[in-house]
């Protein structure tokens, strides 16, 4: 059914097309009794505003551009999408995701009015994010990060610290001495915050950090299995400690092949909680990312600035609980402990 013009709607109510535009794009000098005839006729004959011309005109998109890197090797970004489009699709509006080579890509996005505002995981390239970000605010488009917080941006990030250290304080209460971990490119925040955070849980309950192993990979698979190599050749560890699930999942490869055991010879402990950790044998010890909280707290910060929340900087911190499975020796119930509902505010 095809759906019907603002022309036909304005014949309707018996208004001008002009009268009926500012309506349906939100003016403000607009009579109540006029509004309400606009709407009757809009509800009588079904009119659905296009998104696209609303933002050729001017007026709100009803869009939210979502930007995100590497979506393709990103599994677990499926869940932080589905927590987003939650809220989206409770709201009543639209995503806009991009993917591939967004950074140049937003820029057009920003000019064309498509989007209303712009949820962006960034991880590094801090430079040019910052001249997006100068760009959308010269704009007054209100963005949310998710990830590294950058200068006085809207942020929602992780408790990248707290999880490793909970990590080490569970590497202490099994007396483990000797240490890898397997860190991600040198110089990526959440990796080097992982780091510090297990240093930090290590000093506290008594061990020295400096005996501690460090190896990096790039957060994939095989990068993994290649830093245990590294590693292991400096020595056999007790346990292991990988800044992300892959590369966890590529140093049990590499134990196998050597013919070791995990947890018997080595224990295995990731960070992540991917959707595999569960089913490999033994499952994962890791750290909880909560992707879909991550999601739906972007989407709803995002809905409160353009709702005119007042412009006092959002910075959420969300909790990563420790999931205790097999692989670092406990036994594993099969129970997964909840995202603590709890959120630390910082502005």
């Amino acid at each position: 059914m095809k759906n019907p013009t603002v022309e036909e709607v304005a014949r309707e109510c018996g208004l001008s097309r002009a009268t009926v535009s500012r309506v349906l794009n939100g003016a403000s000098r607009v009579k109540p009794q006029t509004v309400e005839r606009v709407q009757r006729a809009i509800a009588k004959l079904g009119y659905h505003p296009n998104a696209h011309a609303r933002a050729l005109s001017g007026g709100p998109s009803g869009t939210i551009a979502v930007l995100l890197r590497g979506v393709n090797w990103k599994p677990y970004y499926s869940t932080l999408l589905e927590g987003i489009e939650e809220v989206a699709s409770r709201e009543g509006l639209y995503v806009l995701l991009r993917t591939r080579d967004y950074l140049a890509a937003a820029p057009r996005i920003l000019e064309e009015g498509r989007a209303d505002g712009f949820i962006i995981r960034n991880m590094d390239q801090g430079e040019a994010h910052r001249r997006l970000f100068t760009r959308l605010k010269g704009k007054e488009v209100p963005f949310v990060l998710v990830g590294d917080p950058l200068d006085d941006c809207h942020s929602i990030t992780i408790d990248n610290v707290g999880g490793a250290r909970a990590m080490a304080r569970h590497f202490a209460e099994h007396s483990f001495r000797r240490i890898l971990f397997i860190g991600g490119p040198e110089g990526h925040v959440d990796s080097t915050d992982r780091l510090y955070g297990f240093k930090l849980g290590l000093s506290e309950r008594g061990l020295d950090p400096a005996t501690m192993n460090v190896t990096y990979g790039d957060f994939s698979t095989p990068s993994g299995f290649h830093a245990m190599r590294a590693g292991f050749s400096k020595g056999l560890h007790e346990a292991v400690f990988a800044a992300n699930d892959r590369m966890a999942l590529g140093a049990i490869l590499y134990l196998r092949q050597e013919g070791l055991r995990v947890p018997e010879d080595v224990a295995v402990a990731g960070f992540d909680d991917s959707f595999f950790t569960e089913y490999l044998s033994p499952p994962l010890t890791t750290v909880r990312q909560p992707f879909r909280e991550l999601g739906v707290t972007a989407m709803e910060a995002m809905i409160r600035l353009l709702a005119g929340a007042p412009t006092r900087r959002i910075h959420m911190i969300l909790p990563t609980p420790l999931v205790v499975r097999a692989s670092c020796g406990c036994r594993y119930t099969g129970h997964n402990p909840p995202i603590p509902e709890d959120r630390l505010v910082m502005s």
